[in-house]
């Protein structure tokens, strides 16, 4: 679980990795609205936060090399009652199965807190988007999003029940 003091490493993690994964799919003026101080700042909101979380993968020097930001889903009205805000890893240490914990541990978190549903909105030409298609994620809504206007589509995965995710034999190559 993320403290305060991680804020400044969760926002080197989150600024890198958007602009590693986005490179070339969004124009470099959206490209440029994830700023350092802005992400410490989001980072430290959601840990100081009663009903949100941020889980980090650390290595054995203390680096933080990915991140998750969960809680409550924020749009209202949708039949998931948690949705997965953000999940980054730096790139050298993708495929390595951190992005699984990861999940593994938002899971383990939601369930403590009576969630069973999330969800996870991901650009249309995100690149990982088979990442939550092998845990079980399913496309259940899209949508139009307009960053500062730039249009895109975004994809909500939904998860309807969490308590079947990793299970023995499911999803082989991101067991933990």
């Amino acid at each position: 679980e993320a403290k305060l003091s991680d804020a400044a490493k969760i926002a080197r993690v989150n600024v890198d990795t958007w602009k590693s994964t986005y490179q070339g799919i969004l124009p470099p003026p959206q490209l440029a609205l994830v700023t350092f101080p802005d992400r410490k700042h989001y980072a430290r909101e959601i840990i100081k936060s009663a009903d949100k979380d941020i889980v980090v993968a650390e290595i054995e020097s203390g680096k933080i090399v990915g991140f998750a930001a969960f809680g409550p889903e924020r749009a209202g009205g949708l039949p998931f009652k948690g949705e997965l805000y953000v999940i980054y890893v730096l790139k050298s240490f993708q495929r390595k199965g951190i992005g699984s914990r990861l999940l593994a541990a938002v899971r383990k978190k939601l369930l403590e807190k009576g969630i069973h549903s999330f969800m996870v909105w991901a650009l249309h030409d995100n690149p990982y988007q088979r990442f939550y298609q092998t845990l079980g994620g399913t496309i259940v809504y899209t949508r139009t999003l307009d960053i500062e206007g730039f249009k895109t589509l975004e994809r909500a995965y939904g998860w309807w029940d969490i308590t079947t995710m990793f299970q023995e034999n499911q999803y082989r190559n991101h067991m933990l």
